[in-house]
């Protein structure tokens, strides 16, 4: 069987260290997010106490989270990730049917049918669309080739495959993760050559799309026209914003110190997933906030840098849709919380607290390090240094010196008057 495997996906590639860059940038998120997370639910309620009780029981859970998403990691880490392109089929029909099933048997919590009650825990199949959908994407704008030029396989095709799973997504319902699955589709598809009228076709049909989707909701047409003015509505779609707002304006330049927050006691909705980024704020200032986000940044380009030096077409894909899936779902909560664009509720990833966002982002972040390992360097072009116009007359001289001939007109005139028959000889052993 693996040596099917082998022979599908081709010739082992020669391996390389992965990105250590890459590594270090996610792990000092998980630390920041894991000491947010425990001061954020010092003031929660423990929760779901039937397998991790106690005081600290968010904060034991969150570190679960992370150990099988590390173990995820590095074994992802170690799989050659041409492998994923033939299982992308199975992935994405598996993702579907994951996706129609919570709309059935899902569990309700604030009006949305999002999860699977596990018992210990709950499972997050939308979650899943994110990597499922980048590695089927990758694999269908690889086979596709030139034809994405022509409108009916870059426009209309590419709606027909990436329409469905939103759809489902934005059943849920889950618009902060449909917006992410539309920005990787369209990031993806413009990075594989398809014409700049496509993507912006997209754009411009997509936005509105969307818009009809919010305005067609209650609670999500009073959050997007409470976004420019979150105190005329203060007592419902309004409040979250206001909150999120007064958490960072408090916190200043340099915070009200760690653990000292005063909006996460009751004040601030979620202090520990959606809005964990007004926490930051509060309590380690714009310095802390600034930080998170450059970190985001670094992390967006360390990947963009693994796609451009990606061995093959597949794989640069692959680093293209998950660099711009964690990019834009930072985005997206940032952007929300400090009221820059309207609140979607999407969690800020390996800061927030939560088990499917949480393990599902460091499966990805395992298989851009394997992506990493099989990059190629880019070729080095050295430049001749500039020499000085007289240095380079003296050396002119100096060449034309050391070839010209040795010899006067006299030893020529010599050999040519000897015999003929001997001539030879004497220049095989005179020159």
């Amino acid at each position: 069987m693996i040596g099917i495997v082998r022979q599908m996906i081709g010739p082992r590639q020669r391996t390389h260290e992965p990105d250590w860059w890459l590594l270090a940038i996610v792990a000092t998120l998980v630390m920041i997010g894991t000491v947010m997370v425990f001061s954020a639910t010092t003031a929660m309620e423990p929760g779901n106490t039937q397998w991790v009780p106690g005081a600290n029981a968010y904060l034991v859970r969150h570190l679960i989270f992370i150990a099988a998403g590390v173990v995820a990691m590095l074994i992802l880490m170690h799989v050659d990730y041409r492998i994923w392109r033939f299982l992308s089929i199975p992935a994405i029909v598996t993702t579907l049917v994951l996706l129609g099933l919570v709309l059935v048997i899902g569990t309700e919590v604030y009006g949305a049918r999002r999860w699977f009650d596990l018992g210990m825990t709950q499972a997050q199949p939308s979650e899943l669309a994110k990597p499922a959908l980048i590695i089927y994407l990758a694999g269908w704008l690889c086979a596709q080739g030139t034809r994405l030029q022509h409108w009916g396989v870059g426009l209309l095709q590419f709606s027909v495959v990436l329409g469905p799973l939103i759809g489902l997504v934005m059943l849920e319902p889950d618009m902060g993760t449909s917006l992410v699955l539309a920005t990787i589709g369209i990031g993806m598809m413009f990075v594989a050559g398809a014409r700049k009228v496509h993507a912006a076709g997209l754009i411009v049909f997509g936005g509105l799309f969307f818009l009809s989707l919010a305005l067609s909701a209650e609670y999500r047409r009073e959050r997007i026209l409470a976004f420019p003015n979150p105190e005329s509505n203060t007592s419902d779609t309004g409040w979250h914003l206001l909150q999120a707002r007064l958490a960072l304006g408090d916190g200043g330049l340099f915070g009200v110190g760690l653990g000292a927050s005063r909006q996460k006691f009751t004040w601030l909705p979620a202090p520990h997933n959606d809005a964990i980024f007004a926490v930051i704020g509060e309590e380690l200032g714009i310095i802390g906030a600034a930080l998170v986000i450059a970190l985001f940044g670094l992390l967006g380009y360390r990947g963009m840098l693994i796609a451009s030096r990606s061995s093959d077409r597949f794989g640069m894909l692959v680093a293209v849709g998950i660099s711009t899936w964690l990019m834009f779902q930072a985005l997206f909560n940032i952007g929300g919380v400090s009221a820059a664009i309207p609140f979607t509720g999407i969690t800020l990833p390996f800061v927030s607290y939560g088990g499917s966002s949480m393990i599902v982002s460091l499966s990805a972040i395992g298989i851009l390090l394997n992506v990493s390992k099989q990059t190629v360097s880019l070729p080095v072009v050295q430049q001749q240094p500039q020499r000085d116009p007289t240095q380079q007359a003296l050396a002119a001289g100096t060449m034309a010196q050391m070839v010209e001939p040795s010899f006067s007109t006299d030893t020529i005139q010599h050999h040519v008057d000897r015999p003929l028959e001997r001539r030879s000889d004497s220049w095989r052993s005179e020159w």
